[in-house]
């Protein structure tokens, strides 16, 4: 096993990665695993990079030493923390857009970027709930200028949409679910009347009976 020290440099504008890898083989081809420096090397394109080992170790506590006394965190290097050890807890800590000063930012991070300055801003929130509101006053009144009668006005299910609501409804108003269940209609031949079923014996003394008038 080789333990290494490497630098990769942007032949383009001189920026540079340093960082340690294991390997038994120095001729992977392994070009750093730095967040910035990919997406760095997305950009410009791997062939503008060149890549040289520093130093080859035979274990892993001389490879660490040496990456802490050479890696420089600057706006000419790739790394992003001391010792290489990932790059989001130094942006935490700095509060930098590390990506932007490299040149680098993506458009979807320029968005994102964009996105939490307005929604910092007190006026633009104010200007975007009264857009909204507008949208959607404007969206009812075109609702209604188009359909003056109602959406479903004239209109009818087709037979597959009426057998899917029948199975539906089949289902969600069975037994207990109905809203009818345990009910009776009364009449005493003048008026009908919906009941309980368990209150049917003191209606019929009462002088109702279990029917209604068609």
């Amino acid at each position: 096993m080789f333990y290494t020290i490497y630098k990769i440099t942007n032949k383009i504008n001189g920026k540079y990665y340093i960082g340690k890898h294991q390997t038994t083989n120095l001729n992977d081809g392994y070009m750093g695993s730095g967040k910035i420096l990919n997406y760095a090397i997305k950009k410009y394109g791997i062939e503008n990079f060149t890549k040289e080992i520093l130093f080859i170790y035979d274990n892993e506590a001389e490879m660490n030493a040496a990456e802490k006394k050479l890696v420089v965190i600057s706006e000419e290097t790739y790394n992003l923390c001391e010792g290489g050890k990932g790059g989001f807890s130094y942006i935490n800590r700095t509060g930098k857009n590390i990506y932007e000063n490299h040149g680098i930012l993506s458009a979807k991070n320029a968005r994102a970027t964009l996105k939490r300055k307005r929604l910092d801003s007190e006026e633009y929130n104010q200007k975007y709930i009264q857009t909204m509101r507008e949208k959607s006053i404007d969206g009812v009144k075109s609702q209604k200028e188009k359909y003056p009668n109602g959406v479903w006005n004239g209109k009818k299910h087709k037979e597959e949409s009426k057998r899917k609501i029948g199975e539906k409804n089949s289902l969600s108003q069975s037994g207990s679910k109905n809203s009818q269940f345990g009910t009776c209609w009364i009449t005493n031949g003048q008026e009908n009347k919906k009941i309980k079923k368990d209150l049917l014996d003191h209606f019929i003394g009462l002088g109702y009976k279990q029917g209604r008038l068609s």
